[in-house]
C-alpha cells in the first residue's frame, strides 16, 4: 500500500496541500469571472448575477426581478409575431445567481426568498472550482540564538551551510516554494425561471 496521498488521489478524494513553512503565506486572488451581460441581451446570453458576501440583499432582488422583466417582455413579443410552436420562450432562458465560499450563505438566502414568490421556479446546483492562490516569501525569522547565528553566516568564522555539513546547492533546493497554489472552493448557482 502507497502513501495516503496517493490512496485518496486514487479514490478521487481531494488530498491535503502541504503546509507553508513558516516565512511564507498566501495572498488570496479574487475569482475570475466574464464581464457581466446588460439585461436587453438576447436570449442566446446567460443572465448571471456574481454575489458577493457584502452584495445588499435588496439590490439582488431587484436586479433578479430586472432581469426577469426583459425575459418576460422577450417572451411575449416573440409569442405574438411566431406561430405556435407548443414552446413558451420565457422557460428557455434564466437568471443564474452565482456565489462561492462564504457567500453561499447569502445566495441561499436569495434562494429561498424567490421559492416563496409564486411566479418563479427556483432551482440549485452545487459544485467546486480550482482557485489560484499566490505564495508570498517573508523574511525568515531566527527563534534561537544558535540559529540566528548560523542564518548570519557566522559560526565558527565559516558560513552556516558548511557548520550544518550541507553543501550551498542542497540548502537553496530545499527553499524552493512554488509562486502558486491551486487549491478548490465550494460554488452555488441559484437557477431562477419564470413559471
Amino acid at each position: 500500500m502507497g502513501p495516503p496521498a496517493e490512496d485518496a488521489a486514487a479514490r478521487g478524494k481531494p488530498t491535503k496541500l502541504p503546509r507553508l513553512p513558516k516565512h511564507a503565506r498566501i495572498q488570496k486572488r479574487p475569482l475570475n469571472h466574464p464581464a457581466i451581460p446588460s439585461p436587453h441581451t438576447s436570449a442566446s446570453t446567460q443572465k448571471v448575477i456574481y454575489i458577493a458576501t457584502r452584495t445588499p440583499f435588496a439590490a439582488a432582488v431587484k436586479r433578479v426581478r430586472k432581469f426577469l422583466a426583459h425575459i418576460e417582455d422577450r417572451a411575449s413579443a416573440s409569442s405574438r409575431t411566431s406561430t405556435k410552436t407548443g414552446r413558451k420562450g420565457k422557460d428557455e432562458e434564466e437568471v443564474v445567481l452565482k456565489a462561492a465560499s462564504r457567500a453561499i450563505e447569502r445566495a441561499l438566502g436569495l434562494a429561498v426568498f424567490f421559492q416563496g414568490q409564486p411566479d418563479v421556479r427556483v432551482r440549485l446546483r452545487t459544485g467546486s472550482v480550482a482557485v489560484v492562490d499566490d505564495i508570498i516569501e517573508g523574511p525568515r525569522e531566527a527563534t534561537k540564538g544558535g540559529d540566528l547565528a548560523m542564518a548570519e553566516g557566522k559560526v565558527g568564522g565559516g558560513d552556516a551551510a558548511e557548520a550544518d555539513g550541507k553543501d550551498g546547492a542542497h540548502a537553496e533546493g530545499e527553499d524552493d516554494l512554488p509562486e502558486t497554489r491551486v487549491r478548490k472552493t465550494s460554488v452555488l448557482e441559484v437557477l431562477i425561471t419564470l413559471r
